[in-house]
């Protein structure tokens, strides 16, 4: 057999590509500035200086000057990294020299391409410790527009100049033979720098490392001199925290691959160990801020609060140097801001909180930074540190809304005793009042009149305490109730999208192969996959319609007949077929106003959800116990079935969360209870399993008025 001939295929970049690296995904002028601050810092740098020379306005005398003391470049480096477009130095070499060890920050190679956002024109000059010449590099991005625009008038198959091809000026000059560094001389600036654009820089590059960044034996510093008189030499510091009202840290256990998480439980929240998410173990530590704290803070810093932020090896990620006039505009990539309820019921956005996730290159590879510097790779990794975050932050405003709650009650007693000591008082003046001699008599009367006109102003205070808390209390149940539809039609538009896609795409098949004996076991296939498709959508419209008509239709409603009904009753033949033994133990009865759909959906949904959980369990067991005391009416509802993982224990209450999607499951059953459940007020909590060693047990606390 004749040999192949081997050709070879040459991929050059167009000149062209300068403009989509440089200007358009590097979008902003702190963004450029960030990425070169960044290289010094893979550098080995100890410290980087940025002059900002004439900048306002600009001129042919406008520079700005960008120098470290990093390891510095030679003639190789020049010509095989720094022009190199996705180079793959950082790459393979994630680490800088001994003894550093820095975990580089870029991967891409796009960071020197910052320099075209900033000006037109670049002086590079570099020089590696124990030579004695300076290399120096001349780059006018103006010859490169020039080429770019000629390239776009002719034929593509016509020879034409590449980026690698452009000849750019060098030289050396002679330098101390212990120095070492990059300087970057920019000039034909682009746009001017104004004192609010430079302060801005500052604040931006303050949070460039971590407060948290364990390698401190090697600190990381950034000066920056100006022609303003306010910032004239100024030391870029990080901005440490020291007016939160609240702190929280979170971190983790490698030995035993777990995961420190906040849990709100008992008016207490608690930092508990579980099994590490799909993304890997993460660091945190996140600040709350009341409105005293926020005032704060905002005077000490001049700066306003601004979120959590993430942050790879002890370096911030993305997106950074992020700026905007209103924050609703502002990137929320954790989705702590766009939250359907956010803004209701004490819920925490970023103007409340500050915080770092620390991560890392090593422990989460799979959450990757995009190109473009602002954002993140949308995967499922991505997706779990999203959710985990907003999770910890859920347990912060349920323990705020509990001290909340406490702080009224406190008002609400002291408005009590204060009550009971004007009583009091007014006995004791009565008292004495008839052996006094007629002027302390005269004065005990005035003390009494004026005691009087207070224990007036206390009761109506009382009373409107009691009325404003009423109203209160329906407006948040009203308000409840729309939220969690609202989020549940939000979330259902977007399965129900899915679902009906995957209709027409089945439905398309039969119309197009229907019928073919040779394909009879995909028919039957796909007319199952419809089917359960259907009743998904039918789950959700049923769910949807029974959510709208929960505040309507108000009674006095018995719990323990309720449960009895459904147990012994509608699911009576159900739970026979299933050979299910039930065990249902309610000590007293509780009668609460409220819709029976609502009160009947939430046992509805534990007993089919017990139902499927005991399918392949021998001998299955049901148990329902109620007890009834002085404040509260407090619901166990156990069954021995598989139980719930541990890696799924903090999500099962999500909307759409399934774990048993194969038999029709849509995820909506507890997300029902538990909204269902603090619309009455009261909670529900999976806690230590009552059937062990397999089942679950459900825990829900109703509290009530006498």
């Amino acid at each position: 057999m004749a040999k192949k001939e081997t050709n070879f295929l040459k991929f050059n970049f167009d000149v062209s590509a300068y403009r989509l690296l440089g200007r358009e995904l590097i979008t902003d002028r702190i963004t450029a500035l960030f990425e070169l601050v960044k290289n010094s810092y893979d550098s080995n740098a100890n410290e980087v200086n940025i002059q900002f020379i004439n900048v306002n306005p600009i001129s042919l005398d406008s520079k700005i000057i960008i120098s470290d003391d990093g390891f510095g470049m030679d003639y190789g480096d020049i010509k095989n990294r720094w022009m190199v477009i996705g180079t793959s130095s950082k790459r393979r070499e994630r680490r800088t020299p001994p003894p550093y060890n820095r975990l580089v920050s870029g991967k891409k190679g796009v960071g020197r391409f910052a320099v075209d956002k900033l000006g037109a024109k670049l002086v590079l000059k570099t020089k590696k410790k124990g030579t004695n010449k300076l290399f120096c590099l001349e780059t006018d991005w103006i010859n490169y527009s020039k080429i770019e625009e000629q390239q776009l008038s002719i034929n593509f198959e016509k020879e034409k100049d590449f980026f690698t091809d452009i000849k750019n000026r060098y030289w050396l000059e002679d330098a101390d033979i212990d120095q070492h560094g990059t300087s970057l001389e920019i000039s034909r600036i682009n746009q001017e720098w104004t004192e609010k654009d430079i302060n801005r820089a500052i604040k931006e590059l303050s949070k460039l490392i971590s407060p948290n960044n364990e390698h401190k034996q090697f600190p990381f510093r950034i000066r920056l001199k100006t022609d303003y008189e306010n910032f004239k030499d100024t030391d870029v510091k990080v901005q440490l925290v020291d007016f939160a009202t609240l702190k929280f840290e979170l971190g983790y256990n490698s030995e035993s691959k777990t995961q420190e998480i906040l849990q709100f439980k008992k008016d207490n929240l608690e930092v508990i160990n579980i099994p590490y998410r799909d993304f890997g173990p993460f660091k945190a530590t996140i600040y709350y801020f009341d409105q005293t704290a926020k005032a704060k803070y905002r005077k000490h810093f001049n700066s306003e609060i601004d979120g959590i932020k993430i942050y790879r090896d002890g370096l911030i990620t993305t997106p950074f140097a992020e700026y905007v006039d209103t924050q609703n505009e502002q990137k929320d990539i954790l989705g702590i801001d766009k939250r359907r309820w956010s803004g209701f019921f004490d819920k925490l956005g970023s103007r409340d909180l500050l915080g770092f996730i620390e991560i890392t290159d090593e422990l989460n590879p799979l959450i990757v930074e995009s190109t473009n510097r602002q954002g993140f790779v949308d995967n499922n990794e991505f997706d779990q540190l999203k959710k985990i975050v907003i999770e910890q932050i859920q347990q912060i405003e349920k323990y705020l809304q509990s001290q909340k709650i406490k702080s009224r009650e406190k008002t609400k007693s002291g408005l009590s005793a204060a009550r009971g000591t004007i009583k009091d008082l007014k006995g004791d003046i009565s008292r004495i009042k008839d052996n006094a001699t007629p002027e302390v008599k005269g004065v005990l009367e005035e003390i009494e009149t004026n005691l009087s006109k207070l224990q007036g102003t206390v009761n109506k205070s009382i009373t409107d305490y009691n009325k404003l808390e009423e109203e209160s209390k329906q407006k948040e149940d009203l308000f409840k109730s729309l939220v969690s539809l609202q989020t549940f039609a939000a979330m259902f538009s977007h399965m129900a999208r899915h679902t009906i896609g995957h209709i027409l795409t089945s439905a398309e098949y039969f119309n197009n192969n229907f019928p073919n004996p040779n394909l009879e076991h995909r028919f039957k296939k796909i007319s199952k996959k419809i089917f359960n498709e259907m009743i998904k959508l039918k789950t959700g419209v049923d769910f949807m319609l029974k959510y709208a008509q929960s505040n309507s239709d108000m009674e006095e409603i018995s719990m323990k007949a309720v449960i009895e009904n459904l147990f012994y009753i509608i699911y009576d033949e159900i739970l026979s077929k299933e050979k299910i033994k039930t065990e249902v133990i309610l000590d007293k009865d509780l009668i609460v106003t409220y819709n029976r759909k609502s009160i009947e959906d939430i046992i509805d949904n534990l007993i089919s959800n017990s139902i499927k959980a005991l399918k392949n369990t021998k001998d299955k067991k049901i148990k329902c116990s109620g007890i009834l005391n002085d404040k509260n009416f407090t619901l166990y509802f156990s069954d021995n079935g598989m139980g719930v993982d541990e890696q799924d224990k903090y999500r099962i209450f999500d909307v759409f969360f399934t774990t048993t999607p194969h038999e029709g499951g849509a995820g909506l059953g507890l997300y029902m209870v538990k909204t269902r459940i603090e619309s009455m007020g009261g909670e529900i909590e999976l806690i230590e399993n009552e059937f062990k060693p397999t089942g679950a047990t459900f825990k829900i606390t109703i509290p009530f008025k006498k």
